[in-house]
């Protein structure tokens, strides 16, 4: 049986560039290379994509790249699935794909932007489509979405620059009355605590959002839970989506912060976790019902708040390109759950061209059927 050929696009336009860096080594050193070949795509902080040398690639590092050549993806009005390797404006090479693993966290790679590129091109993408993406993405849009599904999230509000700059002092109002402190001030659009506070005082409040605002065209403010567990839960599947048991963090300090996450060695997981299996039950049936309710395919990590002196479950926010690095949830959950990191990725590729075989069934014209 031939390969099927996968290209992994990594990198990206974010300020999760250097993450999707880490997590795409950790995919490409786990596809089994018997059942798949690779096209490895870079693509750079300014946006040039690049084809990628991953052999003996150095942790830490960005890959060697192909010298003095560009990739471009070729949409479907030419050839579904190709991507042409251009040199000095001359096409060197056409590379056909079977299906697209975007491991691009962020901005451009997380928000839908690079799936409906993908689906221009016509062939399968790993993970959620751009509805689910862009819902997913936006924590004050999926949030009144969980909200108005009946799942728990905590006290929140959002707000534009423009309405920050007209009305400041009623939005710091609004925060000490509804919210209260502490209190945590996030940009809107962005993964890996990039852009997040924790304010304990008003005083402080100010310097927070306009910090926020440097990632993010719109801030939430949400109620801090007092002492919370955050528990996790790795979901997979389209139609029936299934969640695998739930895993602890344990972080030193006031939150899972950027460098808690990817750099301190600190942080400890615990999986499973040792929540009674009345309360794991519901936090995987709500990870369930909250990948649902935001129109979420193939792939996500949901996160919670776990109050347990006040028996209370938040759902904290949906991740749909989780992390892949070697301490990452994601992975570990489903290796805890029975599935190893090679099946793991198998199935995700199997549930990305499920979809996009019930897509082709759809119709596009308005022509009467035969």
């Amino acid at each position: 049986m031939s390969r099927k050929t996968i290209a992994v696009l990594f990198g990206g336009v974010s300020v999760e560039h250097e993450i999707s860096l880490v997590s795409s080594k950790f995919i490409i050193a786990s596809l089994n290379p018997l059942k798949f070949a690779l096209l490895p795509v870079f693509i750079s902080k300014e946006g040039i994509w690049r084809r990628a040398i991953v052999e003996n690639w150095n942790d830490g590092e960005p890959p060697a790249l192909v010298p003095d050549s560009e990739i471009v993806p070729m949409l479907q009005g030419f050839s579904p699935g190709r991507f042409a390797e251009v040199v000095s404006g001359q096409i060197k090479k056409i590379f056909s794909v079977d299906t697209i693993f975007p491991v691009l966290h962020g901005t451009f790679g997380e928000d839908g932007a690079v799936q409906g590129l993908i689906d221009l091109m016509g062939v399968p993408c790993v993970g959620a489509d751009l509805l689910g993406s862009s819902l997913c993405i936006d924590k004050i849009v999926s949030k009144i979405i969980l909200r108005d599904s009946g799942i728990p999230v905590v006290p929140f509000f959002g707000f534009s620059k423009t309405e920050w700059r007209q009305g400041r002092e009623e939005i710091l109002s609004r925060a000490e009355k509804e919210i209260s402190f502490p209190c945590f001030v996030k940009s809107s659009n962005l993964g890996s605590s990039v852009g997040v506070s924790k304010v304990s005082s008003a005083e402080v409040l100010t310097e927070a959002v306009n910090a926020s605002f440097d990632f993010s065209e719109r801030v939430i403010i949400e109620r801090a839970v007092m002492n919370p567990r955050e528990v996790e839960v790795s979901v997979m599947g389209n139609e029936e989506p299934r969640a695998s048991i739930p895993g602890e963090l344990f972080v030193k300090g006031d939150f899972y912060d950027y460098e808690k996450k990817y750099h301190d060695e600190s942080t400890e997981l615990r999986i499973p976790c040792d929540l009674n299996q009345r309360t794991q039950q519901r936090l995987r049936d709500l990870a369930v019902a909250s990948y649902s309710a935001l129109c979420c395919t193939g792939m996500a990590r949901v996160d919670f708040l776990v109050d347990t002196d006040a028996d209370q479950v938040f759902v904290s926010e949906i991740n749909t390109i989780p992390g892949f690095t070697p301490i990452s949830m994601y992975p570990k959950l489903w290796e805890a759950s029975g599935l190893c990191v090679g099946e793991m990725l198998e199935t995700l590729i199997a549930l990305s061209e499920q979809r996009y075989a019930s897509r082709k069934e759809l119709r596009t014209d308005f022509s009467s059927p035969e």
